[in-house]
């Protein structure tokens, strides 16, 4: 029977102009690879190598055979490299979130996972535009937290909760006399948010920009702790996500108010095809679930599929 390495033999001898210079390639003596060669003939009962030849060639069996390693080697070679990668990706957890306000009831999740995996190194990973996809495509972090899903074979997108955007403002602001917002609401106002590109803000993206309009100007906050006091300020109006910002209403720090169409955002854990099958990573997304569904407001199941 023909072994994996009979077909690394019979690459090497065809890459090589001579059984030496193949020996070098795979890190073995002249004698074992003439042993080999001589072993892999007397098995399939024919000679592979024109003998006494410069450059070495192959004869007609040896370059069935040929064929045969350049289609197999790279298959298995690319097995090996996913189960290695899988069973790295066992010892860690990097993290990264698209979401400012995330950690908030994250923490409290990777605290318990902690506890339950301590074997597991976990930790953040976030770039300055907490864009983390790159991150995740990379490799550097093994799970991604987004409303946002981009079509990607090696990227499996599973679906956590949805959650909604609300409307904060001063608790004067004349905002908080309406029972709910549109767009034609914001006409004159200074909005507040995260320094990311527009197209990445779901005020924007899914309240403004399809009633083409456009505030008085924008303004930016690094966190969520000063976005909430520069609205309690005065400095603007801004959305958040209701389990963010419900606390700070029920004490009277800032007001808020739905859209009038209700904006309710996906949540995904977005992850590599390759750890699908990762039991902290499971363990870790069942945390999030159960903080989710009985620690924050304004959520709900997510039944749509990522599109």
């Amino acid at each position: 029977m023909l072994e994996l390495k009979h077909l690394r033999s019979i690459k090497a001898i065809a890459n090589s102009s001579s059984l030496k210079a193949a020996a070098a390639k795979l890190f073995i003596t002249d004698s074992a690879l003439s042993h080999q060669l001589k072993d892999i003939e007397q098995r399939i009962g024919a000679s592979l190598v024109v003998r006494k030849q410069q450059p070495l060639a192959l004869t007609e069996q040896g370059c069935q055979l040929l064929s045969l390693a350049t289609q197999v080697l790279p298959l298995i070679e690319k097995a090996e490299q996913t189960l290695l990668h899988s069973h790295q990706q066992q010892s860690r957890l990097n993290i990264s979130v698209d979401c400012h306000a995330c950690f908030q009831w994250l923490l409290p999740s990777l605290q318990q996972f902690q506890h339950t995996w301590p074997q597991v190194s976990s930790s953040f990973c976030q770039d300055k535009d907490y864009n983390g996809l790159p991150l995740l495509q990379s490799g550097e972090a093994d799970l991604l937290l987004t409303s946002n899903v981009k079509v990607d074979q090696q990227i499996h997108y599973q679906a956590l909760f949805e959650y909604e955007m609300v409307l904060i403002c001063p608790p004067q602001h004349r905002l908080s006399q309406h029972q709910s917002i549109q767009a034609a609401d914001l006409v004159g106002e200074t909005v507040i948010s995260y320094p990311v590109a527009l197209q990445r803000l779901d005020l924007h993206q899914h309240i403004l920009a399809p009633a083409n309009i456009e505030p008085k100007q924008w303004k930016h906050a690094d966190n969520p702790a000063m976005l909430l006091q520069m609205v309690a300020a005065g400095m603007g109006v801004a959305a958040m996500p209701y389990w963010a910002v419900e606390h700070y209403a029920a004490q009277q720090f800032i007001s808020l108010r739905s859209f009038k169409q209700a904006l309710w955002r996906p949540m995904y854990a977005a992850y590599s095809t390759n750890l699908r099958t990762s039991t902290p990573l499971q363990a870790f997304i069942s945390l999030i679930l159960e903080q989710a569904f009985s620690q924050l407001k304004g959520t709900r199941t997510l039944r749509a599929k990522p599109q």
